[in-house]
């Protein structure tokens, strides 16, 4: 028989060697850099100083509320193998759910045991001491030891040494967690910042100056990179298109997304003749065979044609633009369409309005009028439309953006913002060759800006016969049919009165030839003049060097009546 004090001797070296390996666990766990590593790692440290049959880790996955069961059996050559059980279930579900320790003396009798893994392994459980991993009042995991090699039950001396270790586990978890997620943000970070150089890359720069129109843009993205975009492309015939754009999501998919969207846009600028309704069909056909599923992209386009006096507006899924027509700021009535991307064959038209110099326009995104203050107020519209004082074009986005940004939480911007202001210079005129082929550019010219001074279809109708009736005869009777020369035509709205003029740079007219026939001596020719005197009550012709000019006027619709009343 054994003598009392080996007995001692022996349960002496066998409790420091049990703190040993607690040293050991507490220096070498925090070396460990993978999940896998560390939980390996505690199961055999834990086997060997709570000297049991079996211990198990048990780690949450919120994703599926489930316990993620490691287990060990084993000393010499640890025996691994992983389950998972409902994290509100057994001991373990227990003890995860309130974070307090539980041992269990006679665990063959306990009813709270969820006896489902232990089942399909053969494995009797005796008796077990479970212990919560606590962080700051959260249970991150469950420690659990199982059947004692040395006694019936664990010992409260098992309980201090477990309690050790649970608190070494907890802040190597802890310490695993943070360096992981420190990892993977530095991962993130240098992704938002190759992707943010990839779409700024593809963005204009924010201010560009032609002959006939100025383009200023602000931009901010929500994050490192946003969903927001704008282009500008120059086109021939001194033609200026600017767009602004939204496109679906957020992050590094969006962010790519809009690469692809203003790289396509400036692709267009081969297409010389091409309308804007054109440009946007050719445009979203592409989109369509390319975005992922479910992306879509709103957005609204500006085409600036300074010989046609004209700005061609489409607004794909994002706001019409405000004009300023030299008094106030008005939203554009421009009917609404599909954003880009949703379908192949969509109709989208374009809405033509005149554009004479000194006309401003402005496009937004939603994160301009639904920025919030840390009240959580929207900026809104009308603040909006109070920041666009009077002043030149760059002043006055400037002006409106650093409004903007006073007001929002410019911190903690829920969503990307853009304002782009496009100024044209110079006055209405379209200068031309006098040609059969440019009757129609003629034409077309003059009916907008009847439309835009408020005539029906009936009187732009007149005014466009009227028109191509002189500009002919500028052709057949001036330039004798010779295509070479050109011709300039001029448009002015002021003090009620609607006014053209039509200058050739020929020979001095005969003022005889200029009488003309009276309209019921119906024949070929001869009737411009007749005409010309029923459309536009006032009209003469000016000798210039070289030259002529013909000047019309017309009351603007509504005038008349006023006056004879």
């Amino acid at each position: 028989m054994e003598r009392p004090e080996a007995i001692a001797a022996d349960a002496d070296d066998v409790l420091h060697e049990r703190y040993r390996c607690l040293l050991r666990a507490a220096r070498g766990l925090f070396t460990l850099t993978t999940i896998e590593e560390l939980v390996e790692n505690i199961l055999c440290h834990s086997l060997d100083m709570m000297q049991a049959e079996a211990c198990s880790m048990y780690l949450p996955d919120p994703k599926t509320q489930e316990l993620i069961i490691y287990s060990a059996r084993g000393h010499k050559d640890c025996d691994f193998h992983t389950a998972r059980i409902p994290w509100d279930k057994g001991i373990a579900g227990l003890v995860f759910q309130t974070g307090e320790i539980v041992r269990i003396d006679d665990a063959r009798n306990d009813p709270r045991i969820f006896r489902n893994v232990t089942s399909k392994t053969g494995f009797v459980t005796r008796a077990m001491l479970t212990i919560p991993l606590n962080d700051k009042g959260k249970c991150i995991g469950v420690l659990q030891a199982i059947n004692p090699t040395r006694s019936q039950a664990f010992s409260d001396l098992d309980y201090e040494i477990f309690e050790g270790l649970a608190s070494v586990v907890t802040s190597a978890l802890v310490r695993l967690e943070r360096e992981t997620r420190a990892i993977a943000e530095a991962h993130i970070a240098r992704e938002l910042s190759l992707a943010h150089e990839i779409q700024r890359a593809f963005l204009p720069p924010p201010d560009i100056r032609t002959n006939r129109a100025e383009l200023h843009v602000r931009y901010q993205p929500a994050r490192t990179i946003g969903g927001d975009f704008y282009s500008s492309v120059q086109l021939p015939g001194e033609r200026l298109l600017a767009v602004i754009g939204d496109v679906s999501g957020k992050g590094i998919p969006a962010a790519l997304t809009t690469a692809q969207i203003t790289g396509e846009i400036n692709a267009l600028s081969g297409l010389a003749q091409s309308s804007l309704s054109e440009l946007v069909h050719r445009l979203n056909r592409g989109l369509c065979g390319r975005l992922a599923a479910g992306r879509f992209i709103a957005t609204t386009f500006l085409l600036h044609d300074p010989l046609a006096s004209t700005m061609d507006v489409v607004c794909a899924g994002q706001f019409p633009p405000w004009h300023w027509d030299g008094e106030k700021w008005e939203a554009m009535k421009v009917p609404p369409a599909l954003p880009l991307g949703v379908f192949e064959k969509y109709p989208y038209e374009s809405t033509v309005f005149p554009c004479r110099s000194g006309d401003k326009w402005l496009l937004f995104s939603d994160g301009i009028n639904e920025g919030r203050n840390l009240a959580g107020e929207d900026y809104g519209f009308d603040r909006l439309r109070d920041s666009l004082l009077p002043g030149s074009p760059k002043n006055v986005l400037r002006n409106a953006w650093e409004s903007w940004k006073q007001f929002v939480n410019i911190d903690n911007l829920h969503d990307d913002a853009c304002l782009l202001l496009m100024a044209t210079h110079d006055k209405p005129k379209l200068e031309t060759l006098c040609c059969p082929t440019n009757c129609k550019v003629v034409r077309k010219f003059i009916e907008n800006w009847a439309l835009f001074a408020g005539y029906n279809d009936i009187e732009r109708g007149q005014i466009v016969l009227a028109t191509d009736e002189a500009f002919t005869n500028i052709l057949r009777h001036t330039y004798k049919n010779e295509e070479s020369h050109k011709v300039e035509i001029d448009v002015a709205i002021d003090a009620g009165f609607f006014h053209l003029k039509l200058r050739d740079f020929g020979p001095p007219i005969d003022r005889e030839k200029l009488k003309g026939r009276e309209l019921h001596d119906v024949r070929p020719g001869g009737l411009g003049l007749p005409l010309l005197g029923i459309v536009f009550p006032n009209f003469e012709f000016i000798d210039c060097n070289p030259g002529t000019e013909l000047r019309l006027s017309k009351p603007l619709p509504g005038t008349e009546k006023v006056k004879s009343d």
